[in-house]
């Protein structure tokens, strides 16, 4: 599986049990990348594809059930547990830091994932947005 993921300079993910922060243009960018594979997420990323054109799958196991090839975004969870299924990790880096109460678990490098490509791009409410693909 593939893991998508936000992060703030800290390794950040929530505050309070909120999403510290969402941009548009990372959803378009998601889309695209994505393309014609399986998208799953659980409930509590519903509200960002409201109004997107791609239809993900919803369901709290999101990350048991995923195929090889299924892209999870991965929001309020921690992938530990499901380490050896992953393939690659995208990180959206706000390039901020936020305050936080709930940090990524994996640090991918550490991890035998080797960083593939890297991209910047402005974002809607974030003037600079990068993101890294790491793969095994």
């Amino acid at each position: 599986m593939k893991i998508i993921v936000c992060l703030d300079d800290n390794n950040g993910m929530l505050f309070n049990k909120r999403r510290q922060s969402k941009d548009r243009e990372i959803i378009r960018d998601l889309i695209e990348l994505v393309g014609e594979n399986t998208l799953r997420i659980n409930e509590f990323s519903t509200n960002l594809f409201e109004e997107s054109e791609i239809l993900p799958i919803k369901s709290n196991d999101f990350l048991e059930i995923a195929g090889e090839n299924d892209f999870c975004m991965v929001e309020n969870c921690h992938v530990r547990p499901c380490l050896s299924n992953i393939s690659e990790i995208i990180v959206y880096k706000w390039n901020r830091k936020y305050p936080t109460d709930f940090i990524f678990d994996v640090n991918p490098e550490a991890e035998g994932f080797s960083l593939k490509e890297t991209r910047n791009f402005t974002g809607y409410s974030h003037e600079k947005i990068t993101r890294e693909i790491y793969k095994k």
